[in-house]
């Protein structure tokens, strides 16, 4: 394989996390871009999603970390992860190995794991961020260990949203309107008061949670009547996201990055409801894209306000739709990836950014 058209990915996407679900998106922007992609795993991934990945022309490499040191081919190559811990478990192999290492943590703060790598290791050779909101909150911590401003580059989370159609639902008179969340089962996710905060709505309403464990019955108590609690992975997003009238991206102490549940929920018709903070007022202008709040007071009256006006849910719908594929226009994002790769110029890789983002990933 070229070296000067490869990258090697540690990780696998997935239809959980917000990292695995972005890794596949990316994959499809970099085969877009012509470089020739190998995914890294310790284990046999699942087949439907072997032959999604295989479907784009990219590698599959079942590896155990000892093996590593082993593979030719990895010597000197440029290796990214995705907020993948194994990657920093292996951080010292692949330096030993010369790899060009680059880091997309997608949180807002710093694993042990990683202190340790810098510690021990040395900083790694770039960082990606998805929002701007990350990328202020980490660089004074990150500076903390030697890394500099230059190795920093923000490039907004690719979405391609062919991959969630339009499926606004529509409320009959009198129907309750159906909020929905998804997430991650951990606590940090919801807030301890999420049900006494939507009682408070005085409006018909039923509740979906798909993110729901022992743990987090333990955080917020057990439901009430009127909510309905999935685990994590019980249906597709689509189909999850298909059943709302509205997503709540209300997340208790979790302060989000650049929320692909968001992004889903933009192109799918489903309107937002999310906090002012993070990375959401980077995704959604208040009352054009979707509603924002900053206390408590402000969040039953954005329930209220979608509760009485299933015209303005729509409004915000129509508007959130064609906002996401703004955000995440491959046109835009190409030249992005080609800074943070050091490829930019080579036109041999790349070639024009315009008709490689109108040509189906599929074919690449």
């Amino acid at each position: 394989m070229d070296k000067n058209r490869a990258l090697f990915v540690l990780g696998f996407p997935g239809e959980i996390g917000g990292a695995s679900t972005e890794l596949w998106h990316v994959l499809r922007l970099w085969r877009l871009m012509g470089l020739k992609i190998t995914c890294i795993v310790p284990k046999e991934p699942p087949s439907a999603w072997r032959d999604k990945v295989e479907g784009l022309s990219c590698r599959i490499w079942v590896l155990h970390p000892s093996q590593l040191a082993h593979c030719p081919e990895l010597a000197g190559a440029t290796m990214i992860a995705f907020c993948n811990r194994r990657f920093l478990e292996v951080a010292a192999e692949l330096r030993r190995l010369g790899c060009r290492l680059l880091w997309a943590g997608c949180m807002n703060w710093l694993f042990p794991q990683e202190k340790k790598v810098y510690a021990e290791v040395g900083p790694f050779d770039g960082y990606l961020f998805q929002s701007r909101y990350q990328l202020r909150t980490l660089l004074p911590q990150l500076a903390a260990w030697g890394i500099k401003r230059e190795h920093c580059h923000r490039i907004p989370g690719a979405f391609f949203a062919d991959e969630f159609p339009w499926s606004f639902r529509r409320r009959e008179a009198g129907e309750e309107l159906v909020i929905g969340r998804l997430c991650r089962a951990d606590p940090a996710k919801l807030p301890r008061n999420l049900w006494k905060v939507l009682e408070q709505t005085r409006r018909p309403l039923r509740f979906r949670l798909m993110g729901w464990s022992a743990e987090v019955k333990r955080h917020v108590g057990a439901p009430p009547p009127w909510a309905e609690v999935l685990p994590p992975g019980a249906m597709p997003a689509r189909a999850f996201l298909a059943s709302l009238h509205v997503l709540l991206g209300w997340g208790g102490r979790a302060i989000e990055n650049w929320p692909r549940i968001g992004l889903e929920a933009m192109a799918s018709g489903v309107p937002v409801i999310a906090p002012a903070s993070g990375g959401w007022p980077e995704m959604i202008t208040h009352r054009h894209t979707g509603l924002l709040f900053r206390t408590e007071e402000e969040l039953i009256e954005n329930v209220r306000l979608l509760a009485d006006s299933d015209r303005l849910r729509l409004q915000l719908a129509t508007s959130a739709r064609q906002k996401v594929a703004s955000l995440a226009a491959p046109e835009q994002l190409i030249p992005l990836w080609q800074k943070f790769l050091a490829l930019e110029g080579n036109s041999r890789i790349f070639g024009n950014s315009r008709e490689l983002a109108a040509r189906p990933a599929s074919r690449r």
